[in-house]
């Protein structure tokens, strides 16, 4: 019974010791996590204020943490400052809430701070670099002279006689590769080369825009230069352009000039004429003239051909080599329609007189080989002496009159438009572009 009592006392013993382990094991269960928080709270504290010490736009700003929660307070000087704190209070591990209570500075001392320490920055690296930024003066002093030497060059021999303005082109093009160079090899020396594809990048993109912009107008320089170099037209050279005719007075980097036979200035933008079909009348200096006659249906077609070649062959100014030719060309109801054709030298005679002389020798030597050029016939009955007087006053008008004698007539060289083109050039302060070593035709 004794043992039986002492078993029961040891195991209340043991009951009351384990319940007594258990509830001082619940009563210090929550003491660890806190003091774990703590630690871990002032280890983010420590470790991001250490940061925000060791950046000078940081250095006025103070943190707290409590249970992961990240009070900022402090000034900054820029607002981009106060976002780059909480975005760095933010990546720290633990950080549940930024809570960013920094304050932009208003002090204009401080806003200006930072714009005397860039500025002390770069005189500091500028009086470094002096000896190299004389260096590169001196380089780009040296291609700007070069470049001014070839611009007074006279440039190859074989483009002196041919075209002086793609000898100043050649001279231009290499004064600017010669000065462009210069730059990027002294830009290349101070470290600079990163601004010169900035520079170059804007102005590829202004480039873009302002061709856009002024698309027309480019075109038409564009067209002049071109129409430079070629050189299809000399001046006083007779050409046509689209429905436009005239002289040629000068050539401009825009437009081209023509002076038309009423003396008037017709100004044609370059890139029309590089566009459309151009006649040059006077490149060539033999110049064909025709025109057509009407010939009786009874009349005998050779004799009358014969009659035509002879008179074009007695006209002034009619080239023999390649001959005049007189061909059929329509039969109608009441006449046989004849083209007369010949060849002048216009740089010796004037085409328009030519072609007036002919076509009035023409008339006279059909005439007089008695071929009738009827005009369209109508049958119309006429009784009495209406008649009678209508008969007598065409016998009276078709008579020839007594004297045929052939007048003679100044076929030369019309010199009006010339004299005037002359006193414009001399008068005038527009740029031109056509060859001047070239000298117009005699004429």
């Amino acid at each position: 019974m004794a043992a039986a009592a002492q078993s029961a006392t040891v195991q209340d013993t043991a009951v009351r010791d384990s319940v007594a382990q258990d509830s001082a094991a619940s009563d210090t269960t929550p003491e660890p996590v806190s003091v774990q928080r703590a630690v871990t709270d002032e280890e983010t504290r420590s470790e991001l204020q250490a940061l925000f010490d060791r950046v000078p736009s940081f250095r006025r700003v103070t943190v707290t943490v409590v249970a992961g929660v990240v009070l900022l307070e402090g000034v900054v000087v820029d607002a981009d400052d106060r976002r780059r704190a909480a975005e760095l209070a933010s990546s720290m591990d633990d950080v549940r809430f930024v809570d960013n209570r920094i304050r932009e500075s208003t002090s204009l001392e401080e806003q200006l701070q930072p714009t005397w320490a860039r500025l002390r920055e770069l005189a500091y690296g500028t009086l470094a670099k002096l000896p190299l930024l004389v260096v590169a003066v001196v380089i780009l002093a040296l291609a700007i002279a070069g470049g001014s030497l070839l611009a007074r060059w006279s440039g190859p021999s074989f483009l002196q006689a041919r075209n002086p303005f793609l000898q100043g082109l050649i001279r231009r093009a290499l004064q600017l590769v010669l000065v462009v160079l210069g730059l990027l090899l002294a830009l290349d020396l101070l470290g600079a080369t990163a601004l010169v594809g900035a520079v170059v990048g804007t102005a590829g993109l202004a480039g873009l825009a302002i061709g856009l912009a002024f698309k027309d107008i480019a075109e038409n320089y564009l067209a002049g230069t071109l129409l430079a170099l070629r050189q299809p037209f000399a001046q006083n050279d007779q050409i046509r352009v689209d429905v436009f005719e005239g002289k040629v007075v000068r050539l401009t980097p825009r437009e081209t000039i023509l002076m038309t036979a009423d003396g008037n200035h017709v100004r044609l933008p370059n890139a029309m004429i590089f566009r459309s079909p151009l006649i040059n009348f006077t490149r060539n200096p033999k110049r064909r003239f025709e025109f057509q006659a009407g010939i009786g249906t009874a009349d005998d077609l050779v004799r009358a051909r014969d009659v035509g070649v002879a008179a074009l062959l007695a006209t002034e100014g009619v080239l023999r080599d390649p001959p005049p030719e007189v061909l059929v060309t329509e039969l109608r109801d009441s006449t046989v329609t004849m083209s007369f054709a010949g060849w002048l030298d216009q740089h010796k005679t004037e085409y328009v007189r030519v072609r007036s002389e002919a076509i009035r020798l023409v008339k006279v030597h059909l005439e007089e080989a008695g071929i009738t050029m009827p005009s369209p016939e109508y049958s119309v009955a006429m009784r009495g002496e209406v008649a009678s007087s209508l008969v007598r006053h065409d016998e009276e008008r078709d008579a020839p009159p007594p004297d045929r004698k052939r007048a003679a007539t100044d076929v030369s060289v019309d010199r009006t438009l010339d004299q005037q083109i002359d006193a414009d050039r001399r008068v005038a302060d527009e740029d031109d572009l056509l060859d001047k070593t070239k000298e117009p035709p005699a004429r």
